[in-house]
Order: structure tokens, then sequence, then C-alpha cells
């Protein structure tokens, strides 16, 4: 009865019955991929479904679809450090729940050199050190004060000077606990600042060549002590050249890195929340070739870190902190289980050592049970044991429901026969005609009612999201407003006769395939006979305007792209004067599930009679925010406004349909006050 005893139990307790070979669900470690993405990947049983990411509170960042048992998260660094915990969707389990801790977070990185070639192609101060800088990590270049005014978490310097302004403001950056990481170089060498973790000599010292005697120095083994402890000292690291530090006015615990001849190479001090760092070599390949190993991107990524505050020394213990029970919930930990970072990789969760969040502050580190249990199998059945699985339940409310109107039908043919007045061949052809009654066919539900439609994309989590979007929509249109809406339709431009509908919603994803000439000739013809398109996109790119920034790299070309055939007119940002800001609902704002992107709507003399615009376009996903699941409740957060931009958005989303529907009728009532004054006045 070790600590988390039960919810160790839980977890491993089936909580279904299992047919023979088949593999309980486990996700596995998330992992940064090149392009900063969270990439998650189903480590057994794989099934369809989603991943949500979450905050500590519950709150849905994002959500993504799995393709071939892995699905993938893109969200600006900001967001993705406020990710907690990754939750596969159906039945809550420890095995469909990921805790995530420093190692999936990533900052703002600010490069800077002195040199103005600082790009060039494996020469460049700068070439090696991007390359080097962490998965997950953003990167900007400019001067001290452009990265300053970004709020970077690091800033690596490349051989830059720095002038008394410039240092004084870079002391307040690390004391606020930003990480700056100095590489030296000849534009340093001769003139050292102090703004360095220890007093530096003028100069520098050379290694090798033919006017020395001495050969390059390779790397000597890291101290139990350094950020670099654990990480192997690569022999085949030489440095040619360097910067010395003041032998006599070293500090202790400065040291970071050193050659095998005791001379520092690395110095680190810790100043106020933050850190300063000093490399004594270059960042490229001109004075060793550090640059070119396997230790560069690893010791780069231990200090990084060092911007979350300090990692946990390898062997040092981390109490549990939070544990997990068996339904992916923490819970406050009871007992004394410790585990260490240098064990914690291929560590097995047992009794002991249960699943949860291990140290505290940046020292914590997440166990989960996917990486680290085998995979749970059902064990197969004896051979004379048959095997017989639940029955899946049977639907008996339609057939009851008939049922009753046929004996309904049934009663009232009886009661008529015996009163005589209905004879016999009369009841027959009653009876004939109550089983020919057929209703219209689906396709002419819109031709019978109002109903809206959307593009379908191809993307199965985009369409179902936009499905729901829009029958919530529907829904909330029928409920507040006199206009019956039926389920929306979704359609393909091109194929399906697009015409009656009074609003299409398009939404455009990055990478998606342009439309066909059919498409684009149905679409164009839509707008030109009254309909309204409403194109969207979830987010932005990285540079865009709005809460949506860097949620959808490469939204911009798609639009671009995907709108090409369309000869869409000249479009100008919506104002709070445009009808459409309270044909219904009087709206200060247009937000979605982002806000603060452009919306856009044709410019006055491209609307039709009616001063209608026969396109919107935006970048606020409004699907995401209006999306609700069968229960009811909200699929995505807005960002950042929470439920109240969900009801603006719901707002807004009632004037588009209104919008739709009524053109200017509606402007009529906003300027009745100025009407009724002038017919007033004498």
């Amino acid at each position: 009865d070790g600590p988390g005893f039960g919810a160790f139990m839980t977890a491993l307790h089936p909580s279904r019955i299992l047919s023979d070979g088949v593999v309980a669900t486990l996700l596995a470690a998330p992992r940064l991929s090149a392009n900063g993405e969270l990439a998650v990947h189903l480590a057994a049983g794989g099934r369809s479904g989603r991943v949500l990411a979450e905050t500590a509170t519950g709150e849905v960042l994002a959500s993504a679809a799995f393709a071939d048992d892995e699905a993938h998260l893109a969200l600006p660094v900001a967001v993705r450090n406020a990710v907690v915990r990754l939750v596969l969707t159906g039945p809550a389990s420890v095995g469909g729940t990921l805790l995530l801790d420093n190692t999936a977070r990533g900052g703002m990185v600010g490069l800077l050199a002195g040199a103005g070639n600082a790009e060039a192609p494996f020469l460049g101060s700068l070439y090696y050190v991007r390359r080097a800088v962490p998965l997950g990590s953003e990167t900007m270049t400019g001067d001290v004060a452009a990265l300053l005014a970004a709020k970077v978490n690091v800033i690596i310097a490349a051989d830059a000077p720095f002038n008394d302004t410039q240092i004084q403001a870079l002391r307040g950056f690390i004391n606020r606990g930003g990480v700056l990481i100095r590489f030296a170089g000849p534009l340093t060498a001769d003139a050292p600042d102090a703004l360095a973790p220890d007093v530096l000599l003028a100069g520098d010292r050379r290694l090798g060549g033919a006017l020395t005697w001495s050969a390059p120095q390779s790397l000597a083994p890291f101290a139990a002590a350094s950020p670099f402890a654990g990480l192997p000292a690569d022999t085949g690291v030489s440095v040619s050249r360097q910067i010395l530090a003041d032998p006599t006015q070293l500090s202790p615990g400065t040291v970071w890195a050193s050659l095998h001849d005791g001379t520092p190479l690395v110095l680190g001090r810790q100043m106020g929340a933050g850190y300063l760092v000093s490399v004594l070599t270059s960042a490229n390949a001109a004075w060793s070739n550090l640059a070119l190993s396997g230790l560069y991107p690893a010791m780069l990524g231990r200090l990084v870190q060092l911007a979350q505050g300090a990692p946990p020394k390898p062997d040092a213990p981390l109490p549990l902190a939070q544990a997990l029970n068996g339904f992916g919930g923490l819970e406050t930990a009871a007992g004394t289980a410790s585990v260490t970072a240098r064990e914690l990789p291929d560590l097995m969760v047992s009794p002991e050592h249960p699943p949860g969040l291990y140290g505290g502050g940046a020292a914590m580190l997440a166990l989960n049970i996917g990486g680290h249990v085998p995979p749970v199998v059902a064990a197969a059945l004896p051979g004379a044991v048959a095997f017989d699985g639940a029955a899946a339940p049977l639907p008996f409310g339609p057939w009851l429901l008939a049922a009753a109107v046929v004996m309904l039908a049934v009663d009232l043919i009886i009661s008529l026969l015996l009163r005589g007045l209905l004879r016999l061949r009369g009841a027959v052809a009653v009876a004939l005609l109550l089983l020919v009654g057929a209703g219209h066919a689906n396709a002419q539900d819109a031709a019978l009612g109002t109903t809206l439609g959307y593009v379908l994309t191809g993307d199965a989590a985009t369409d179902q999201i936009t499905a729901d979007g829009m029958s919530y929509l529907s829904a909330l249109v029928s409920a507040h407003t006199s206009a019956q809406l039926g389920a929306p339709v979704g359609l393909t431009p091109g194929v399906d006769d697009i015409s009656l509908y009074p609003m299409i919603y398009w939404p455009v994803l990055p990478g998606s395939a342009a439309p066909s000439a059919a498409a684009c000739e149905a679409l164009v013809s839509y707008m030109q006979h009254g309909g309204l398109l409403v194109i969207d996109t979830p987010g932005g790119d990285a540079g865009a305007a709005g809460s949506g920034a860097g949620f959808a790299p490469g939204a911009a070309d798609a639009v671009q792209r995907d709108t090409a055939c369309l000869n869409l007119p000249q479009l100008q940002p919506l104002t709070t004067d445009n009808v459409l800001a309270h044909c219904f609902y009087i709206v200060p704002d247009f937000p979605g599930r982002f806000v603060g992107a452009p919306v856009l709507i044709a410019n006055e003399a491209a609307r039709d009679a009616d001063g209608v615009s026969p396109v919107i376009m935006a970048q606020n996903d409004w699907v995401g925010a209006w999306a609700r699941d069968n229960a009811g409740n909200p699929e995505q957060t807005p960002l950042p406004g929470g439920d109240d931009q969900r009801i603006s958005a719901d707002r807004f989303g009632t004037n588009l349909v209104i919008y739709a529907l009524t053109g200017s009728y509606k402007a009529d009532q906003a300027s009745l006050p100025a009407l009724l004054n002038k017919l007033s006045a004498p």
C-alpha cells in the first residue's frame, strides 16, 4: 500500500469489456515538432477522436482530430504555455490524459549580433544559433530596444558590444527574470564591458596554429552544479580561440563549463530573477567546432530553459506534488513518493510512483501513464469459454411511436365500423391512405424552408465544428427571432445547388486545395444573385492582428488563393455604423473565437440595390465560438474574453443571419429618430 495505490489501481481497472486482443487507449508523451506544434501520439489502441488542450481550470484552448493516430496542435507560444494537460475526448481516464511540464513549453528568443552579415550561411554569427534554438521557441531578430519591447524571455547576443544605456536596460531585463546569453568574438574581445558574470581580460587566447606551441583544447566533463550536468562532454569538440576570465576574480559556482586545461569556457550567474551567461568562444565555427556538434543545441536548450527557472538537478529528489486519479483528475498527493530527473524517463508507473506532477516551480516534471506502462491488452479466454460481449442497445422509440399510430388508426376504423359510419370498403381505402403519406425529399428542405449552408472542407474535424456551430446558430436565431430555420446543410459548390441558401459560411483552411472552376462559377453566381458568402479562417498568421494570431499559419495565403477566382469586389473594414452592427442586436465589435482581426465587407459601390454586401471576410473563427456539443456545452474557449466574448459572438451571428434575410430593411429603424426629428421640425 504505497502512496497513490488507490489511484494506480483505479487507472488499471477495466472500465469496459475488452474482446480478445483489444488494446486499451494510451496517449504517449507529447513532443514539439520542428514548426512548434504539439504533436500527440496514440501509443496504443488507436481510435478516432479529438485531443483537447486545457488550462488548469479546464478551459479548452484548442482541439485537434487524430489522423493516423497522431494529432497536431498549432498554438502561439503564449497560448501553448498556458496548456497544462491534453485530454482525449470520450470517457475520462488516466490513460487519455497527458500532463505537460516545462519540457513542452517554449518562449520568445531574441537574437542580435554586432556584425552585419550575421545571417550569412555557415559564416554568420547567428547562422548556427538560429538552428540550435530549442523546438517550440519563437525567434525574432532586432536591436536591444526592439527585443525588450517585444518582451522576449531570452536574448542571445553573438559578439555584440553594448553601450552604457543598453547595459543598464539589459540589467533590468535580467533582474525581471530574463536570460542573456553572450557569445564572444573579435568585436567584444578587445574591449570587454562590465556585463559579464565575472571579470574578463582584454584580448583573446589562441590555441593551435603555426605560431603557437599549444594545441586546441577539448571540453572537460560538466560539474554536478552546472546547468549542463548530465550532458555527455563531447570529446570531439575543440576550442582554438577564446576570451579569458580573470582567474584571480572568479566567483564560486560561476564556471559552468571549462576546457581540459581548467580555463573557463562558459560563465553564468543568477542576477535577480534571471541569469547572465557568457560563452567565451564564438557562436559560429570561427573559434571552435562547438557549433558543429550535437552538444551545441543541447547546451543552448539548457540555457534557454533557465527562463522558466532553474531546472531540477539530475539526482535531486522530486516529491510527488499532485497525483492523477483514475479519471485523469489531479488530487493532492499523500505520502512520501519521489523520483529524480535522471530516472524519470525510464521509470515504470507503480503504486510507489503514481502518475502525476513531481517537484515544484520550474523543477516540476510530469509522469504520465503513456510511455511508462506496457500496453494493457485483454487476455485471450480459454478455448472452452464462449465470449459474449455486452449487446448494443436498440432504439425502440421509433418503433413504439409507429405502433401507437397504427393502433390509434385501427381503433378509429373499428369505432366507425361499429357505429355504421364507415363501410368495409371505405375502411380499407382509409387504411391504405395512411400508408401512402410520404414526406418530401431532403433535397427539397432548403426550398420549403429557410436553411443556412456551409462549405465542406474535407477535413473531418473542421466540418464537424462548422456543422455544430451552424446548428447552434440556427437554433439561436429560431429561438430569439421570428425567423424559423431548419438544420444547416453541408455543401460542395459546383456539385450541390447553393442558390437556395440565404447565407453560406465558408471556413478556409491553410493548405486546403483551391476550389474547382465549377465551384468558383457557382459561388460567383451565388453572390451575384443576392446570396451572402461569409469567409472565415480558424485564426491568422503569426504576425496577423487579433487574438487569433499564430493559430492558423498560412491563413492569409490560403484566403488569397481560394478567392482568386471569385472576382471579389473591393473590400473595406466593417464599422459600427453599418446596418450589420445593429440590425437585431447593437454590437460594438464582431468577435468569434478570436477578436481583433478586421472584418471586411464590400464597399458601397459594390453592394446591391438594398446596400447589402455579397461577401463578409474575417479571421475570427466565428463557428468556433458558436459550436456546442450534443449536451449544449461550448466546444472551444474564446480568447481572450471567455464567456462574455462568446455572448458577443452569438449576438453578431444573429445579426449576420438577419442581415442575410432582411438586407438593409432594419436600417430604417436606425434612422427613425432622425426622420421623426425632421418631420417634427417647423
